[in-house]
């Protein structure tokens, strides 16, 4: 292609030259990615995204390995300069406002007054009244300075002989409740809080967090000596690592290593009224989970910090999962990521401000518009002012229509105005079954008011006559009951679709019976036992699908259809096929066809009363679920005791020989499981090892 061409240049030159400086003078509009995502909960506990609810704005600068933040209803901020050896007072904006010790008692960077010297302070707390309760954690002690920022008094190591001897008194996090008294995080301290009174005296140990026991620790217990269990490690709790008290005097910590119950919220007399919640379901033992610093705002809304992750996380005053934001470092400096968070402080306006250690500065996260939104809707839902909070829900819908909580609320506005079809939907949305199900208690409560007297006086009336008319018919001579004669046929001999199915339903009334049938040589149907097997995983499948979902925990369209697949198929195949291999060791009588007949009779329970089990599911409340339990567990037993009938005779077996066989076969069962994870692992490592090899071959070609 040829251009034509204006002095030197083409003319296709010119125009790109002329756009781009044209695009110089063109308003643009800056776009700044945050360096983290924000995500929530839904009501099954599964994160989803939500918009920003805090981007971060600000850094302030100035300090050393600054360990913890506390934050007045003034906006004061206390930060515990840990690597300056001193508190430091901020004003809401960040500006210095005077130091603990001052600096104007100080010379040579040390303070004139030795008692007011702090050496590698870790903990600050702030009363009321203004004083300031400082852990001297390298001096292990706590300092009190007064409001005019004088060394008030000091607390030295509690001498009690109730105490350990081995314990050391190094405090890091403190705070105080209404009384005066002190609970005080000791580093590395797995008794609890140590508790003092307001004079400094040893007044116990608070919150304890407990040993968890497994079946392998429990069964050691019970069964070592006393010599043999001195030999074993000992196990400890998770050290409480902080903490915080909130307007109420409820008391918060986060623990260290803890499988659940990293977050606790405790009442006066040590119980967590968060219910030793699990706050990271999604790690898998024995790893563990722990939150580095809490605190708490006016509202009751807890924020936490996770420090390895550089993680902020919020929840309400029941624990649930308001957001989650922040990240880790990856090297590079920018607002919003961390490198080791230490302290959390919350604004009363809502911004989020986080120390660094290593980073040596304090963020500033401010509140979105949608942050705020959420916030307010918490805060009414929680005060039960539903309908106040509807508003607001529904502006949260707007701008994320996942939020799952924002159709609760609505949910719970409509319940109160006694909409309560509307109220289902919303609660049904919400996947909340204790909603959905007190609402439409009441919609069926209202409709049984309304038609009792018409369903019910017919239905009585028929119950009356119709027993009354045929005693009246047989009086009369108008009508002779005919007797039935019982007919003696020999079933072994019957065979075809027909007699098979009759043959199931029969079983069904007599177990024992029609399985000897089957075994002394009645011809089943093979290819009906086949069809049997695929029925009960269909009616399985089409009841997950009916059922109500306040006693369905995953929504029916969230199904794998292969993984539903293996779930039912896999263990019943691999029993059938260990039955008859051990049967065959055994020296039982059942061939592979007779003992997959009476395994596939034996799921006729299923075919017969799961469907309508999930179809009466729906017409059912939470609180008559002992029904719906009664009917499914009580389906599960019978299959069994068709499996276990079947199986015995069939093999010909009597009961001990049943029972052991059947031990066996659970043992073989376990052994082909083990067995097929181990060749697929190696057939996956395998096929990935070869898919390598030529990849490196084409690499090296090409």
């Amino acid at each position: 292609m040829r251009w034509r061409k204006i002095g030197k240049l083409p003319s296709m030159y010119i125009f790109i030259l002329c756009f781009g400086l044209l695009s110089l003078f063109m308003p643009q509009q800056a776009h700044a990615s945050l360096p983290y995502y924000t995500i929530s909960s839904d009501s099954n506990g599964r994160f989803i995204g939500t918009p920003d609810a805090f981007v971060p704005i600000a850094a302030w600068t100035g300090f050393k390995d600054p360990e913890d933040l506390f934050n007045t209803s003034k906006d004061e901020l206390y930060v515990a300069d840990t690597g300056n050896d001193r508190i430091v007072e901020l004003n809401a904006e960040g500006q210095v406002m005077r130091t603990f010790p001052d600096a104007s008692r100080m010379k040579d960077g040390k303070a004139i007054d030795p008692k007011e010297q702090l050496r590698k302070p870790e903990g600050v707390f702030v009363t009321k009244a203004g004083e300031v309760y400082v852990a001297d954690t390298g001096g292990r002690r706590i300092v009190v300075f007064g409001a005019d920022g004088r060394f008030a008094r000091e607390y030295l190591e509690p001498k009690d002989p109730s105490m350990s001897k081995t314990y050391s008194f190094i405090p890091s996090k403190l705070i105080l409740d209404r009384r005066g008294y002190m609970y005080v995080a000791n580093k590395g301290g797995y008794q609890g809080l140590l508790q003092l009174t307001p004079t400094g005296e040893f007044a116990g140990f608070f919150g304890t967090n407990k040993v968890p026991l497994d079946w392998i620790e429990s069964m050691k217990r019970k069964f070592y000596s006393d010599e043999q269990m001195k030999e074993e490690q000992v196990r400890l709790p998770g050290a409480i690592t902080n903490l915080t008290v909130d307007s109420f005097g409820f008391i918060y910590t986060v623990n260290r290593d803890m499988g659940q119950g990293q977050l606790r919220r405790l009442n006066s007399g040590g119980v967590d009224l968060l219910k030793d919640h699990d706050f990271a379901p999604w790690i898998i033992p024995p790893n563990k989970f722990s939150f580095s610093a809490v605190t708490v705002d006016t509202e009751g809304i807890i924020t936490v910090l996770e420090s390895q992750r550089g993680r902020i996380y919020q929840y309400d005053t029941q624990g649930n999962l308001l957001f989650r934001f922040g990240n880790s470092s990856d090297g590079t400096q920018r607002l919003g990521v961390f490198k080791r968070a230490t302290g959390i402080a919350v604004q009363s306006n809502g911004n989020i401000l986080v120390s660094d250690g290593e980073l040596n500065d304090i963020q500033v996260f401010r509140r979105t518009e949608f942050g705020t939104l959420v916030h307010q809707a918490v805060n009414l839902y929680s005060d039960g002012q539903y309908e106040k909070s509807q508003n607001l829900w529904q502006q949260i819908l707007l701008k994320n229509a996942n939020y799952d909580r924002a159709y609760q609320g609505i949910g719970k506005a409509e319940y109160r105005r006694g909409n309560y079809s509307e109220a289902m939907h919303y609660f049904k949305v919400a996947r909340d079954p204790a909603g959905y199900s007190d609402s439409y208690w009441e919609l069926r409560m209202n409709w049984l008011l309304q038609y009792f007297a018409l369903i019910m006086t017919p239905l009585l009336a028929i119950l009356v006559l119709v027993p009354v008319g045929r005693i009246t018919a047989r009086k009369l001579g108008w009508w002779v009951p005919v007797k039935k004669r019982k007919r003696l046929v020999d079933r072994t001999t019957l065979g075809g679709w027909r007699s098979s199915i009759a043959q199931c339903f029969r079983i069904l009334r007599h177990p024992v019976d029609g399985m000897t049938e089957i075994s002394e040589g009645f011809r089943f149907n093979f290819l009906l036992s086949i069809l049997l097997v695929l029925l009960g995983f269909a009616v399985t499948l089409t009841g997950k699908a009916t059922a109500s979902f306040i006693f369905s925990p995953v929504r029916f369209e969230e199904l794998n259809l292969w993984t539903e697949m293996q779930t039912y198929l896999l263990p019943w195949i691999t029993w059938v096929v260990c039955s008859y291999l051990v049967g065959s060791v055994m020296k039982g009588q059942g061939t592979f066809k007779r003992v997959f007949i009476v395994n596939s009779v034996a799921l006729m329970p299923i075919i017969i009363i799961h469907l309508p089990t999930q179809l009466l599911s729906r017409v059912l409340t939470l609180q008559e679920g002992i029904i719906y339990k009664l009917l499914m567990n009580g389906t599960e037993i019978w299959v069994l005791a068709l499996i276990f009938i079947g199986t015995m005779i069939v093999q010909n077996y009597n009961l001990k020989e049943a029972l052991k066989m059947i031990v066996v076969s659970l043992f073989t069962l376990g052994c082909f499981w083990v067995f097929g994870f181990v060749l697929i692992g190696l057939l996956y490592q395998a096929v990935d090892f070869f898919m390598r090899i030529g990849q490196e071959l084409i690499d090296r070609v090409v």
